[in-house]
């Protein structure tokens, strides 16, 4: 890594984004949003309506709430994590640390108070970290886990064929080298290749690298002496100073979540309502930009996403056993990111088209390193719009972004509103490029190979991920001890479908060249296996008015590791996988 590459990665995280605060009210309940009034104009000819929220918002009963597990909803998002991969060598043992483990698992309702709590903390002051810690656990089981605790009729009533196979199986599915010893190559990852699958993840996160610790080695120690054993452990961790929420090339990450819709029994909802209710928009975002999805894409058994409708669900039944009621399928990929090539190849493709290297990796990720959008900050990083969590996310791709009015309560607590410069069409990716890797996972509100915009939706996930491994970004003249250290993401998500949610958007998108519209592969996460060539290409548009065509040779991410996995409802952990067969609640299709 040399010259204006190794420069631009060195300079990365030298100015902090400063945080909103001084905002000292949450965003209103559902109740509250009720009788909320118009604060400002609202854009010419927008329909007015006094709608508190969409109709028919499923509710989250105490018992829902203690039953989901609270990295599905709403997410631990902690610095300090532990991915522990066990196998179980004796099943009554493994049923008999499952019970152990049961109750120690973090519900959905332990999550969100804290981080209820923390949203008001986060909003008065600007601080990044909360001011109590806390410790969750997550727990999810394998294909293989379901075969030994349940049997093949019970992995048979799973009805996703991606989760039934497993991921090493589908590797080539998803774009991965066939060739053995090639980097990516299942046969060299380090956990969950052929005949190397773990029954069992559970996820440990804390905001305390000490207090991670202690907790992982009393799940480690509690599973040994009932015959499960640690086939892996990794560690994820934020990484540090101005760079946390960043990803390994330097990028924010995570900035586009989904929410998810529905209420608690306290009447507030799971994802905040931040714009004003009389605007119709209120009734599909969240938060600017933030789509709200119905539960069901994420959670078995709720209302899924209707494609014709955002406002009105779709109730068909889904493809899961009763017993697989609030839980999700988890997917997880260690993903190796090689920092040197990377910027090494953005600093010689950029003096050939013209820019400098920052300016270049910011338009093959679609926003700037600060989690700026390229589509509201065409020329520069724009720290003020980064920090802006009501704005950073609001844009469009095919049509000219509105300005939105917040809700009655977020502007009397203080939000001044929304100044920054607004994004304008941009059909053809003259200025975020369509191969870009924000438009080629979620192309927001342009059509796509199936259609309307709102099959988009069906495709989001719930996100979990964390970096591995010490940073590069921000380190001037790093040992080469250092840049030969393996780095890179521990990619989860959570969703009801892996076929038509994470392998539809690697395989048909990211994947692709011309899907979900044509201009190239994603260059950050997309593979191309066309006869064991793994070439890629991209268009760009260029400052003087026309077209380069860019070869990219190589990845930067490969895989290293991965699995498809389950994440149960707590109940069903005691009542069911740690059940003795004669105790066992019935496996019916729900």
């Amino acid at each position: 890594m040399t010259g204006e590459g190794a420069s631009a990665l060195a300079g990365l995280g030298a100015v902090g984004v400063e945080r909103l605060s001084g905002i000292t009210l949450p965003a209103p309940s559902a109740a509250e949003r009720a009788s909320s009034g118009l604060l400002g104009d609202e854009e010419p000819g927008a329909e007015k309506t006094t709608d508190a929220a969409s109709p028919g918002e499923p509710l989250f009963d105490a018992a829902a709430t203690a039953d989901i597990q609270g990295n599905v909803i709403p997410g631990f998002n902690k610095d300090h994590q532990r991915f522990l991969f066990f196998t179980a060598s004796e099943v009554e043992g493994a049923r008999a640390w499952l019970r152990w483990l049961a109750p120690r698992l973090s519900s959905m309702q332990e999550v969100l108070d804290f981080r209820r709590e923390f949203r008001r903390e986060r909003l008065e002051s600007g601080s990044s970290k909360p001011s109590k810690t806390a410790i969750w656990t997550a727990f999810a089981l394998s294909r293989a886990a379901v075969l030994k605790l349940l049997g093949e009729q019970a992995l048979a009533e799973m009805g996703d064929r991606a989760f039934r196979q497993g991921m090493a199986a589908r590797s080539t599915y998803l774009g991965d080298p066939a060739t053995a010893g090639a980097p990516g190559h299942s046969g060299g990852w380090r956990i969950g290749g052929p005949d190397a699958e773990p029954d069992f993840l559970v996820i440990i996160a804390a905001d305390e690298k000490d207090e991670l610790d202690a907790a992982a080695s009393v799940v480690i120690s509690e599973a040994a002496v009932r015959g499960v054993d640690l086939a892996f452990d990794q560690l994820g961790e934020n990484l540090p100073g101005n760079l946390a929420g960043h990803e390994h090339f330097g990028f924010k990450d995570g900035v586009s979540q989904p929410g998810v819709r529905g209420t608690t029994d306290d009447g507030e909802d799971i994802s905040p309502r931040y714009l004003d209710p009389r605007n119709p928009h209120s009734r599909i975002f969240g938060k600017p930009g933030q789509p709200l999805v119905w539960p069901g894409q994420f959670v078995a058994g709720w209302p899924r996403q209707n494609p014709a409708d955002p406002l009105i669900p779709d109730e068909g039944p889904g493809a899961f056993p009763v017993w697989a009621r609030n839980g999700s399928y988890l997917v997880f990929r260690r993903l190796n990111q090689d920092v040197p090539a990377f910027w090494d190849f953005v600093a010689r493709a950029a003096g050939e088209h013209g820019t400098d290297p920052v300016r270049f990796a910011s338009m093959l990720v679609g926003r700037w390193p600060s989690g700026a959008p390229v589509s509201r900050a065409p020329e520069a990083d724009d720290l003020a719009l980064a920090g802006d969590e009501f704005a950073h996310n609001h844009f469009q791709f095919d049509d000219d972004t509105r300005g939105w009015t917040p809700s009655a309560e977020l502007s009397g607590a203080g939000y001044a509103g929304d100044a920054h410069p607004r994004a304008r069409s941009d059909v053809f990716g003259d200025v975020c490029p369509v191969s870009s890797h924000i438009r080629k996972v979620n192309p927001r509100d342009s059509g796509t190979d199936f259609g309307a915009p709102g099959d988009t939706f069906l495709r989001l996930m719930l996100r979990r991920g964390i970096p591995f491994g010490p940073p590069l970004a921000g380190v001037r003249d790093p040992s080469p001890d250092l840049v030969a250290t393996e780095r890179g993401l521990l990619f989860a998500a959570y969703m009801t479908s892996i076929e038509d949610q994470f392998e539809f958007v690697m395989r048909r998108w990211a994947n692709s060249s011309v899907q979900p519209n044509a201009g190239g592969h994603d260059p950050i996460i997309g593979q191309s296996n066309v006869h064991g060539e793994r070439e890629r290409r991209l268009r760009l548009h260029a400052s003087d008015g026309g077209e380069r065509d860019i070869v990219l040779e190589r990845e930067w991410v490969t895989a290293s590791g991965g699995g498809y996995f389950f994440a149960p409802g707590i109940s069903a952990v005691t009542a069911v996988l740690a059940a003795p067969a004669s105790e066992r609640s019935g496996r019916d299709e729900s």
